[in-house]
C-alpha cells in the first residue's frame, strides 16, 4: 500500500451540469483506496440503472463548498422497499441522474457516498495519470450485498460479505458465497 505523492481531485457531477461537485482526497489516503466498492443491491442497481454499481465513500470535509446535495436541482429518494435498510439516494431534478446515497439527512450528514458513473470522463477514465485505476481498484475494499449479484460477472477483491459490511459475512469465490 501507498500514499499519493500529490492530492487526487475528483470532479464529476450529472448529465446537465446542474450539479457539480470537486473532492480531493487527503494525502494520508492509502492506495489502493479502502473507501470505494460496488453495491450489488437490488436497491441501487434500480436506482441507477446499472448492473454492478460503484460507489466512493467521501467525508463532507473533502468536499466544495456548498455541498451539491446544498443546490435546489438535488433531490433525494429515501428507499423504504427492503425492510431494515433504508437511505437517500440523491439525484438530479432537471435530467435525472443519480449521483449520490447518504445514510443521514444532509444536515447530519458527515459522509456521503458518490456514484463512480458521475466522476467525469477524463477521471474515470484515466487520462488524469492514474486516477481512473485509483477509483475503480476494490482490491481493499470490495463489494456488498453480492448475494444479489447478477451471474456471469467475476468481482475481483478479497473482500466479499452478503448485506452489510460489519454484519455479514467474507468468502473468496461466487461459489463460496452463495453455499453461504
Amino acid at each position: 500500500m501507498t500514499q499519493p505523492s500529490d492530492p487526487i481531485t475528483i470532479t464529476g457531477g450529472c448529465n446537465c451540469l446542474a450539479l457539480r461537485y470537486s473532492i480531493t482526497l487527503p494525502l494520508t489516503t492509502t492506495l489502493p483506496l479502502s473507501d470505494n466498492g460496488t453495491c450489488l443491491c437490488t436497491l441501487c442497481r434500480k436506482f441507477t440503472g446499472a448492473v454492478i454499481p460503484r460507489l466512493l465513500r467521501c467525508h463532507i470535509s473533502w468536499s466544495n463548498i456548498p455541498l451539491f446535495h446544498l443546490s435546489p436541482e438535488y433531490r433525494t429518494y429515501t428507499t423504504t422497499a427492503v425492510l431494515g435498510v433504508t437511505g437517500p439516494r440523491g439525484f438530479c431534478s432537471t435530467c435525472g441522474s443519480s449521483l449520490s446515497f447518504h445514510g443521514k439527512a444532509v444536515a447530519d450528514m458527515e459522509w456521503f457516498e458518490i456514484f463512480l458513473g458521475t466522476v467525469d470522463e477524463d477521471v474515470l477514465a484515466g487520462t488524469k495519470v492514474g486516477e481512473g485505476e485509483v477509483l475503480l481498484d476494490t482490491s481493499r475494499s470490495g463489494h456488498i450485498w453480492v448475494e444479489n449479484a447478477t451471474k456471469g460477472f467475476d468481482l475481483v477483491g478479497p473482500k466479499r460479505w452478503r448485506m452489510e459490511e460489519g454484519k455479514g459475512y467474507e468468502f473468496r469465490t461466487m461459489e463460496e458465497g452463495r453455499e453461504g
